[in-house]
C-alpha cells in the first residue's frame, strides 16, 4: 500500500495534547448506561496526518511534531498495535486503505473502536470481522453511508455516532444485539441535516434499550 501518511502512535505526544481524553465528544448518556464504556483508558492511540508541506515548515509558528513523533515506517505501527493488544482503540485521521490496512492487526482482539474525525472512511464492512467488538464511536464522518454486517456480532452492545450527515441505510441493526444507539445528524459546517434512513427500523430492534436521534426531522430519546 502506498503511505502517503504520518503516523503518531507516541504516548508522549497523546498525553499532552488534545486527544488525552477522547470522551469529551460522546453522547454522554452513554455513562449512564455503560460507565465501564464510557470512561475508560485507550491503550492504542493512532493518529495519521499528512507529511508538512514547504509552506507549514517556512511558516514562523511551525510545530515539528510529525517529525518528531511521526513515523512512515508501517512495519513500525504494526509493531506498536502488536505490543499494546489494541483492546480499546483510538483511530484520528485514518483513510479507508490505512484501516484496512490495519484490520488484520486488531480484529481479534478489539473491544472498543473510536474512529476520531476519518471523514474518508466511508465502508466499514471489515467490522465484521471483529468477534469481540462491544462498542463502535464515530465522530465526525461525512462519507459513512451504511453499516456493517452485525449479524454475527454477538457481543455489540453500543453505536454511538456523532455528526454522520450521510448515513442511509441501518437496515443490519435489525439483526444485531445493540442495545444502545446514538446518531446524530450535523454536517461539517454545523448545520443539522435531516435523517436519510428508515426510523421505523428501531422498532424492528429486539435488544434495543436506549434510543438516541438528533436530526432535523427527528429529535427521539427514548428508554426502553
Amino acid at each position: 500500500m502506498k503511505n502517503k501518511k504520518v503516523l503518531i502512535t507516541d504516548i508522549e505526544w497523546f498525553e499532552s495534547g488534545p486527544l488525552k481524553n477522547p470522551i469529551a465528544s460522546l453522547d454522554h448518556e452513554l455513562g449512564k448506561y455503560y460507565p465501564t464504556l464510557y470512561c475508560l483508558n485507550y491503550d492504542t492511540k493512532l493518529l495519521a496526518t499528512d507529511p508538512p508541506t514547504k509552506a507549514e515548515k517556512e511558516f514562523i509558528m511551525y510545530n515539528d511534531y510529525r517529525e518528531k513523533y511521526g513515523t512512515r515506517d508501517l512495519s513500525s505501527l504494526d509493531s506498536e498495535i502488536r505490543r499494546a493488544g489494541a483492546k480499546n482503540l483510538f483511530l484520528n485521521g485514518f483513510n479507508q486503505d490505512l484501516f484496512e490496512y490495519i484490520v488484520p492487526l486488531i480484529k481479534d482482539s478489539t473491544e472498543i473502536l473510536y474512529f476520531f474525525k476519518c471523514p474518508q472512511i466511508s465502508d466499514l464492512s471489515e467490522l465484521s470481522q471483529f468477534s469481540k467488538l462491544k462498542c463502535v464511536h464515530i465522530f465526525c464522518n461525512d462519507s459513512l453511508t451504511k453499516l456493517w454486517d452485525m449479524t454475527n456480532a454477538t457481543n455489540l452492545r453500543i453505536i454511538s455516532f456523532n455528526m454522520v450527515s450521510k448515513l442511509n441505510d441501518i437496515e443490519t441493526l435489525k439483526h444485531s444485539f445493540v442495545e444502545y444507539v446514538h446518531l446524530d445528524g450535523i454536517d461539517n459546517n454545523g448545520c443539522k441535516k435531516s435523517a436519510l434512513f428508515n426510523v421505523s427500523i428501531f422498532e424492528q430492534m429486539p435488544h434495543l434499550r436506549y434510543l438516541s436521534l438528533d436530526f432535523k426531522n427527528w429529535e427521539i430519546k427514548k428508554t426502553w
